[in-house]
């Protein structure tokens, strides 16, 4: 399945794993203790992933299905979570190593039982249970929550609606066709300019200035 994927970015300092210390108090809750160590679902793990193991496959898996319902007259999911990996291995190695954290934070038994007194990890749990972590992470108080919640939803839209089989059924005419340019050179910021090319406004040359014999002419 071909998929259209924007041109890799530089991550922002700020990320989304790192909002305050009650945030890092997850992140450390997340690796310890019996329940860190459940098993996550098994799934059938296609060759060829680019960054995730099998244990994030089977997370994406099943996110994927919560976010995507089966629609009339919308294609399947079938490869959505590998278009995920897709995505995330355009990330800087900063930023993929935190979505990866936000996949242990998310699918691990034991958060899950601190703050809804769930036992299973969330690959393990009936599709109406997942769905109330999905809402309660949403709703949540902490921040941390909220944020990890817009970034998993984001990667599951952008890998199922960046899919050109898709956009038919959304009346998406596709991107326009020149806009991005695979051959632009890449601006890493710091002190160098930003080199003319994708994301790039130029400024278009000024009319020219009219003659005092043309400025009372019609046009």
């Amino acid at each position: 399945m071909k998929m259209y994927l924007p041109p890799p970015g530089k991550s922002g300092r700020r990320s989304f794993l790192k909002r305050g210390l009650f945030g890092g108090l997850l992140l450390a809750v997340g690796g310890g203790t019996l329940l860190a160590f459940r098993r996550s679902a098994t799934v059938t793990v296609p060759e060829g992933l680019k960054v995730l193991d099998g244990r994030e496959y089977a997370l994406v898996e099943s996110l994927v299905h919560c976010f995507v319902p089966t629609r009339a007259g919308f294609p399947s999911t079938e490869g959505t979570a590998r278009a995920v990996d897709g995505i995330i291995a355009q990330l800087d190695d900063s930023a993929k190593m935190e979505t990866r954290q936000l996949f242990v934070l998310f699918e691990n038994a034991l958060p899950n039982f601190l703050f809804g007194g769930r036992t299973r990890p969330f690959t393990q749990l009936a599709e109406d249970e997942q769905m109330a972590v999905l809402k309660e992470w949403r709703s949540s108080a902490i921040t941390l929550r909220r944020s990890g919640y817009l970034a998993l939803r984001g990667l599951v839209m952008a890998a199922y609606y960046g899919n050109p089989a898709v956009w038919p059924a959304t009346r998406y005419p596709g991107p326009p066709k020149g806009l991005h340019d695979p051959t632009a050179i890449a601006w890493k910021g710091g002190d160098a300019p930003r080199p003319v090319g994708n994301g790039t406004w130029v400024e278009p040359e000024s009319a020219p200035t009219p003659t005092e014999g043309q400025k009372g002419a019609q046009p």
